[in-house]
């Protein structure tokens, strides 16, 4: 019982880390978006406030097998932000 507590636990906080990805890459779209100057694009992506979500996001993914990755994508796809961003409710 104590071992489904557990599970249970890392699902819910691998879920959090999921959608932690998935918002800050919607925030970072959202942002580039608003410009059409490349430089300021770039320099959207370099932003630290970025940098140090992607850069975890990245340590996570790059250790994850394949059925791992499906999960990932799956559970990306189902972050609120993400689903607003495809359905268009979220507005520059």
């Amino acid at each position: 019982m104590l071992l489904g507590v557990f599970l249970a636990l890392v699902v819910v906080s691998c879920k959090s880390k999921v959608c932690e990805c998935a918002d800050a890459h919607v925030n970072a779209v959202k942002e580039i978006n608003k410009t059409s100057d490349p430089l300021k694009k770039m320099r959207i992506l370099g932003n630290k406030k970025y940098q140090k979500v992607f850069k975890q996001c990245n340590a996570m993914t790059s250790e994850m097998t394949p059925e791992e990755l499906k999960d990932f994508e799956a559970e990306y796809e189902q972050c609120p932000s993400v689903k607003a961003l495809k359905s268009g409710d979220l507005k520059q």
